[in-house]
């Protein structure tokens, strides 16, 4: 008898000493994440993306919640209801991804699209976790805009994307060679000989970049010494070819770093 007494006593303390010892956090902490629908608290953080261009552009907005999770898959259950010139969205909770975990931390997300909706101003109403408030979503022929009545609850991340151009390519080259060496002006010769035509665009943010005040994208970070040569033009042409043109100047002139984007032709 007193054998089998000590013997529950060990059983008992072995199962304490496997308790998970993060079993007690707060339910509300947003880090600690149930199988599915914890209820949204907090702030939604929104933002409209454009891909594609021309007819197969796709608009969407996308949503996150200020959560801090152990996967990048987490969904956050949305909502999506239209008619007239309302738009409803409902964010009810957090759903855990069932599969496979893409080992990140950060928030839930979700993504609506509207590339059907006509050109016109919409109502948002918003409803995050039993919480409400209203925005707005104008879509014009060049641009797309957000807002939001109540940015502690619904945050408007870009408030105005303008839509990328069809048949357009950008880059930039890196170099810390002299201008004799190297000149953007050579850069952009090259390329009207194959076909390309250099533009501006007005200023703003873009899904692909933002364009700064001189009509071209804002240069990337460069170390010392060394020079941006901004790039952007009308092109209807083979991509391949354009490509072919990046490998060769790179080849021909070391110390120069070529880079253009084909994907919105």
């Amino acid at each position: 008898m007193r054998f089998l007494y000590v013997a529950l006593i060990c059983a008992a303390a072995l199962v304490s000493s496997c308790e998970d010892p993060g079993s007690s956090a707060a339910p509300n902490d947003p880090s600690v994440a149930p199988d599915a629908n914890l209820l949204t608290t907090g702030r939604i953080r929104m933002r409209a993306l454009e891909s594609g261009s021309g007819s197969g552009r796709q608009l969407q907005l996308l949503f996150q919640d200020e959560g801090n999770y152990p996967c990048a898959n987490y969904k956050l259950n949305t909502t999506y209801e239209q008619a007239n010139k309302q738009v409803k969205l409902a964010f009810t909770g957090i759903t855990k991804p069932s599969g496979i975990c893409l080992t990140a931390i950060g928030p839930a997300r979700s993504a609506v699209d509207v590339s059907t909706l006509p050109i016109g101003k919409y109502q948002l109403l918003f409803d995050v976790g039993g919480r409400s408030t209203s925005g707005t979503l104008e879509i014009q022929n060049t641009q797309l805009k957000l807002s939001s009545n109540d940015p502690s609850l619904v945050e408007v991340l870009i408030p105005e994307i303008h839509f990328t151009p069809k048949n357009i390519i950008w880059g930039y080259a890196t170099t810390m060679l002299p201008q004799a060496q190297a000149s953007v002006e050579v850069l952009r010769d090259s390329l009207q000989r194959l076909g390309a035509t250099p533009i501006t665009l007005p200023a703003g943010v873009y899904s692909p970049f933002t364009i700064a005040a001189n009509g071209l994208p804002e240069p990337p970070q460069v170390s010392a010494g060394a020079r941006a040569l901004l790039l952007l033009a009308n092109y209807s042409g083979s991509p391949e070819r354009i490509q072919a043109y990046v490998k060769r100047a790179n080849a021909a002139t070391p110390g120069l770093n070529l880079w253009i984007n084909t994907s919105g032709i």
